[in-house]
């Protein structure tokens, strides 16, 4: 969790905080809130894309594809945005896979976030890693790979299983 060291708007020295912080002095204060993310899976042919992490953290690891939402962005929006930002693709979004929590580690500090992920398919593109993303995978729906970046991504591997057989 973010610890301010300053108050962000008038400056005075802070203490310790817990869910949010708020100044002695100015009275104002900051809360804690989880980051949001959008992320997505392509199911074609009984097979997932997943990517490999290109940056740090997790450099090297297996991520599903997404990211961090813009301020006031809706998760939808978002991940469309993130696939085509990661992988040069236009996506369709098919369904709500579910939501997860999580912690990521920016800046030396361990944030908490709020991963929403969906099912898509491809409207138009050919895949190719862009951005932050140094390869990109297809993985049998059966199979997890080892090394995911965040521990969200087995639950959402294992609902996106269900899923599959559900609509399959």
């Amino acid at each position: 969790m973010k610890n301010y060291k300053f108050c962000p708007y008038c400056g005075n020295p802070s203490k310790k905080q817990k869910e949010f912080f708020k100044c002695t002095k100015c009275g104002k204060k900051v809360f804690m809130n989880s980051h949001p993310t959008a992320s997505a899976f392509i199911v074609e042919n009984g097979k997932y894309i997943i990517s490999k992490r290109a940056i740090e953290p997790k450099k090297g690891t297996y991520d599903v594809i997404g990211g961090f939402l813009n301020n006031g962005e809706h998760p939808e929006a978002g991940i469309i945005r993130e696939f085509k930002e990661e992988t040069g693709l236009t996506i369709k979004i098919i369904d709500l896979l579910g939501v997860y929590m999580d912690k990521y580690e920016y800046q030396g500090d361990l944030v908490s976030t709020l991963n929403f992920c969906y099912i898509a398919e491809i409207v138009k593109g050919k895949a190719k890693p862009q951005d932050d993303v140094a390869s990109l995978y297809w993985f049998q729906i059966s199979n997890t790979p080892e090394n995911l970046a965040f521990t969200w991504i087995k639950k959402a591997l294992k609902d996106l299983r269900g899923w599959y057989q559900k609509n399959n």
